[in-house]
């Protein structure tokens, strides 16, 4: 949740959009592992989780490289 604010911020700021969506896509990510883990498995879990991981990444990744 933190990363999510500190994002929002610095898109608020900077115009950054890339960090903030791929801090959302970090916390789905993890959203979802969680679900998965403590409550009730899904079949598609591993897909979503491995996906918006990645695409966080990705966009994570950019913004610092790319936009700064």
């Amino acid at each position: 949740m933190i990363m999510v604010f500190f994002s929002l911020n610095r898109w608020l700021i900077t115009g950054n959009l890339s960090l903030f969506v791929g801090s959302m896509l970090f916390m789905i990510s993890d959203s979802v592992l969680a679900i998965n883990k403590f409550t009730k498995k899904f079949i598609s879990a591993e897909f979503i989780l491995l996906t918006t991981y990645y695409l966080a990444q990705i966009l994570i990744i950019y913004s610092v490289k790319f936009v700064s």
